[in-house]
């Protein structure tokens, strides 16, 4: 911790500091439920595919490889939608990224309904993951510019975590629609309520503070933003700050002296998370099938891991506010690659069932949540002329590792358990050490100066 803090490092920012000594207001709450909507929303059309795959390979009689090709357009649709999410949200702000977003993997989830062959599916489904691809990390800037920063960790890891909880919602969903209706009525609506939401979010949710600090010809904007937190002296905030005409800092920025460590290890250290991620999402249950374990108790590990990854997220959240990401996220990574290496270690039977619930409850737990509180980690880390690509350049790094985990973990399950699990203990490691390098991690209570 001994360089945080350190001239070279990216400075608080002025508006958020505005916001850092007042008690979260009942607007506040209210932001972070309609952001955290649009990440429910992101969450289940992430999978809504793989959920509708069945249906599809029951009717079409597509083949897996068919199948790959959608889920390839679609990964391919989330990396370059991470780097265009975050272009958008520093040039035009933070609210029109999310909102161009949600618009884009609506309109094309709705239209899915109506295709005929799996090109257009895929087509359609490359367009979704442009909108999918810049939701989380847009939301997770604009999370973390209208929070105090006493809670702002525990803000944007529940932000983020809405991932999980709109793919729980989502399994919920499907095993309602699916048999009563088929799979087309299933994009159709997994399409038309975010598109009807984006009404809601669009009235109701305002930029973000810091954004338009840095635009000068939008200050009373801000002003009327700052009186409906409830601040004692908006006015007087604002007057005291100079209204510096606001420079577009380029992409290349992120890679200066200052930050470049930062940026290069967060990149790195999400590119493992989300292999790890989605190598259980995608994998963990074929693997578990493949291994004797009945349909429902391959739903049930991989349902044990994400509530465990929601329970855990919020807690780090919380934690992290107190001691600081550095300490926190080391040991539950750590924690993580041990459960990892008894599980490589066990019997993958259905013998033990009980006990490898419990197993991947823990692991989500740990290894889910180190995942969602990245994105805590990367808004203190980023400066905010640069907060949204920034986390929009890590989100694209870790795309790429979920791409890397479809072609990798095929060959891991193949081989078992045992090099499965040991492959994941191994990536938790090479996080770990990545996290390390981080220079600008969230300071534990103590060592953040006064408000």
């Amino acid at each position: 911790m001994a360089n945080e803090g350190s001239a070279d490092l990216p400075k608080p920012d002025v508006a958020i500091g505005m916001l850092d000594g007042l008690p979260i207001s009942g607007f506040q709450i209210a932001l972070l439920v309609m952001t955290g909507m649009a990440v429910v929303f992101d969450g289940i059309d992430n999978q809504i595919i793989g959920l509708a795959a069945p249906s599809l390979i029951s009717e079409w009689r597509i083949s897996t490889n068919a199948l790959g090709l959608i889920f390839g357009a679609g990964f391919a649709g989330m990396v370059l939608g991470t780097l265009i999410g975050g272009w958008i949200g520093d040039r035009f702000g933070r609210r029109s990224a999310l909102l161009a977003g949600i618009i884009a993997f609506g309109a094309a989830t709705f239209a899915t309904g109506f295709t005929q062959s799996v090109t257009e599916i895929a087509v359609l489904r490359m367009i979704a993951g442009l909108g999918l691809g810049g939701v989380p990390g847009t939301a997770a800037a604009l999370i973390a510019e209208y929070m105090p920063s006493k809670y702002r960790p525990a803000a944007v890891s529940f932000g983020i975590i809405c991932v999980a909880i709109g793919g729980i919602i989502g399994g919920f969903a499907a095993s309602v629609i699916l048999p009563s209706l088929g799979w087309r009525w299933f994009f159709y609506i997994g399409g038309a309520l975010p598109l009807c939401a984006t009404v809601l979010f669009y009235w109701g949710l305002p930029e973000s503070p810091s954004f338009l600090l840095s635009r000068p010809h939008r200050r009373s904007e801000l002003l009327r933003i700052l009186e409906r937190v409830g601040h004692p002296d908006p006015q007087g905030a604002i007057s005291r700050i100079p209204p510096e005409t606001h420079v577009y800092a380029p992409i290349a920025d992120l890679f200066s002296p200052n930050i470049r460590r930062d940026t290069l290890a967060l990149c790195a250290a999400l590119f493992f998370g989300l292999f790890l991620i989605y190598s259980m999402f995608n994998w963990a249950p074929t693997l578990l099938f493949s291994n004797g374990f009945a349909l429902p108790q391959t739903h049930a590990g991989l349902t044990a891991f994400n509530i465990g990854g929601v329970i855990g997220s919020i807690a780090t959240g919380f934690a992290m506010t107190r001691f600081g990401s550095r300490p926190v996220l080391a040991l539950l990574g750590s924690m993580a690659a041990l459960i990892c290496i008894g599980l490589a270690l066990s019997p993958l039977s259905p013998d033990y069932a009980k006990p490898l619930l419990f197993a991947l409850f823990v692991f989500g737990l740990t290894g889910s949540s180190v995942q969602s509180t990245i994105y805590a980690v990367a808004s203190n880390a980023f400066p905010t002329r640069l907060r949204a690509r920034g986390i929009g350049l890590m989100a694209g790094a870790g795309r790429l590792g979920a791409v890397f985990s479809a072609i990798g973990g095929a060959t891991l399950v193949d081989h078992g358990g045992s090099a499965f699990f040991g492959a994941l203990a191994v990536v938790l490691i090479l996080e770990a050490i990545f996290l390390a390098c981080v220079r600008n991690h969230i300071r534990a209570a103590h060592l953040r100066p006064a408000p």
